[in-house]
């Protein structure tokens, strides 16, 4: 598997000022998909956000593992990289305590998992028939309360907690994003059909 290197740095770098500047500062939901639009104009072709990496995966030729499983699970881990230099910035490598605490973990609720589903599905619409990075990002942001948008943050704080958390973290991590990548592969097929 060849490793496209620049796309790694993008999304270590997209992930970093998404950890620094949104996550960490807390920043609301109009700074943030202000933020979210500036960092995809500026590490162009980052995905940045572990939910639009699933998106790719689910959407993408699933059969080939080489070509679309690896490349963006290289991708998730980058993005978990990224926060991690962030969050280690950030805490001056620990010397500051951030109270950081995972949720435990909970399967979702029908009707949550439903939502979750629904949201990637009109998110992804959204973003497959724009060239711009201002409205999905906006619609990112708008939908945002129904989808995990800071899983590379949460698994880069667990990693520098020591992993104590990884049962918790993990899990929500591949779930939430599986569904908003099942309801990103809904919206393609739907869009074929129309």
């Amino acid at each position: 598997m060849n490793m496209d290197m620049n796309a790694m740095k993008a999304e270590m770098g997209g992930a970093f000022v998404m950890s620094y500047a949104v996550f960490g500062l807390g920043l609301s939901t109009l700074e943030g998909a202000v933020a979210m639009a500036v960092v995809w104009m500026t590490f162009a072709g980052a995905h940045v956000l572990p939910v639009v990496t699933w998106c790719h995966m689910l959407t993408g030729d699933l059969a080939d593992a080489e070509g679309n499983w690896m490349a963006n699970g290289m991708r998730l881990l980058a993005q978990v990289v990224g926060s991690l230099l962030a969050i280690l910035m950030m805490t001056e490598f620990g010397a500051i305590e951030t109270g950081w605490a995972a949720a435990e973990f909970e399967m979702p609720e029908m009707w949550a998992a439903i939502t979750t589903i629904a949201a990637g599905a009109l998110w992804w619409y959204v973003h497959s028939n724009t060239d711009s990075a201002w409205v999905s990002a906006f619609g990112l942001m708008a939908l945002g309360g129904a989808m995990m948008l800071s899983g590379g943050h949460e698994m880069a704080a667990m990693a520098a907690d020591g992993m104590g958390s990884v049962a918790d973290v993990a899990p929500a991590w591949i779930i939430d994003g599986a569904l908003v990548g099942v309801g990103a592969f809904v919206a393609g097929k739907v869009d074929e059909m129309l």
